[in-house]
């Protein structure tokens, strides 16, 4: 690379270690096993609150439909 004066500018290039890039995929394998156990674990969380809100979505339409009956039926005798 030459400037505008005809001067040779000097670029430093620096060379990987091959130490260095094999504790980098070391790093990498190490990273990605994280992420999956992470993904696990988030999964199994999602799950078990899933669960919880269906069983109280169930109790919730239960409970109302029991109230309807205890309303409702006494009425519905009544009238025949």
């Amino acid at each position: 690379v030459k400037e505008a004066g005809g001067a040779g500018v000097e670029v430093a290039a620096a060379g990987a270690n091959p130490q260095f890039l094999e504790i980098e995929e070391r790093l990498n394998a190490i990273e990605e096993r994280i992420e999956f156990v992470d993904a696990e674990i988030a999964q199994r969380v999602g799950r078990k609150v899933g669960r919880d809100i269906g069983i109280l979505y169930g109790l919730v339409a239960g409970l109302i439909v029991f109230m309807m009956l205890l309303v409702l039926l006494p009425k519905l005798l009544g009238y025949l």
